[in-house]
């Protein structure tokens, strides 16, 4: 796959609706634009170190241990359900409804590093201008989305409010997270 299509298919799945995506908007919906720049350096952070990790072979775990892969993805979605709960009863009034570190934790465990990893980049060490062109996809997935949740946040939350945007984003989580503990159970079967 040259560069050109392997950066396209990166940013395509980065900008498909998912954990980090609804944070990262619901981050921006109640806290405002300051909250974009935060959300841009833990998910490109979290990027960056969930590739790396796997890159060095985290990913031959699953191999070695055949267990391992059911174990991580039912720890990943008891993450994604407690960040929801912690959603769910987060004050909207307090405005920045959700803290950077747990972006930075849902996007480590996000199952799009898994595929990027895996189906998209190639393996090996990254290029220069791949490595580059990673990052950028990342930051514009993440910009889309922070923006996508400021326009929520200046238009929606005056007809919906600001708690039913962070139930709405928990629901999502949560959805997630039951999604991923039902697929591990169907491939444990």
């Amino acid at each position: 796959m040259t560069l050109a299509a392997t950066l396209s298919a990166a940013l395509l799945l980065l900008l498909l609706p998912g954990p980090t995506n609804a944070l990262v908007a619901a981050a921006t919906a109640t806290g405002g634009a300051v909250r974009l720049l935060g959300a841009l350096a833990a998910v490109l952070a979290a990027y960056g170190l969930a590739l790396t990790l796997l890159g060095l072979g985290a990913g031959t775990l699953a191999e070695v241990l055949p267990t391992a892969a059911p174990i991580l993805k039912l720890l990943a979605s008891a993450a994604l359900l407690v960040s929801a709960i912690k959603l769910w009863r987060a004050d909207p009034a307090a405005g920045a409804a959700l803290p950077t570190r747990r972006l930075f934790l849902i996007t480590l465990i996000n199952p799009k590093a898994l595929v990027l990893a895996f189906a998209i980049l190639p393996p090996g060490l990254p290029s220069p201008a791949l490595l580059a062109g990673t990052a950028a996809a990342i930051a514009l997935a993440t910009v889309a989305w922070g923006l996508a949740g400021l326009a929520i946040g200046r238009f929606g939350r005056h007809r919906v409010g600001a708690g039913t945007l962070n139930r709405a984003t928990a629901a999502v989580l949560a959805a997630f997270a039951g999604t991923l503990m039902m697929t591990t159970a169907v491939a444990g079967l």
